[in-house]
């Protein structure tokens, strides 16, 4: 079945926009309204895709017609834009504080140039800032118990075999 020209939305007068949510909502309460909606909205669809895709064809066939009048056309525009481009731009007219206000501003030169008397060895180093480490705890000792069976014979591990506790 073709897809149907969809008609230019008119609200009818007396329908206002909070009205579409209600009405929306008592079509969906069934089975055959969710499919009369789902399948409003795919054809929508389809007729805006078809649409769209008609004004492009249009579009490409302009083109492609009157093809050396368009590069003609842009490539004046381009020379015109290069052409600007060339020209000297004036400087915009320099807008100064009176000198009573300059003594609140810093020109940017102070702001971003180093203070003569800057040097790496003024900037304390930040390992010198922390506080220092404390010494780690002595190790503890602990017991080991191995279990075995009377008569099994079973080794006893020495203390340097143990993997370190952390």
């Amino acid at each position: 079945m073709p897809p149907r020209e969809v008609p230019p939305r008119v609200r009818p007068a007396q329908l206002e926009p909070e009205d579409f949510d209600a009405i929306r909502e008592a079509v969906m309460e069934t089975p055959r309204g969710r499919w009369f909606l789902d399948e409003f909205s795919t054809r929508l669809r389809r007729a805006e895709h078809s649409s769209l895709q008609d004004s492009m064809r249009r579009l490409e066939t302009a083109i492609a017609s009157n093809h050396d009048e368009v590069m003609s056309r842009l490539a004046s525009v381009l020379r015109s834009e290069a052409e600007e481009a060339a020209e000297p731009v004036r400087p915009a007219a320099e807008t100064r504080l009176a000198p009573r206000h300059m003594r609140y501003y810093r020109a940017d030169e102070d702001i971003f140039e180093p203070a003569p008397e800057a040097t790496l060895a003024a900037v304390p180093r930040l390992l010198d800032m922390l506080p220092p480490e404390e010494p780690a705890p002595a190790p503890r000792r602990r017991i080991i118990i191995t279990r075995h069976k009377p008569g099994e014979p079973f080794d006893v591990p020495l203390a340097e075999e143990l993997p370190r506790a952390s």
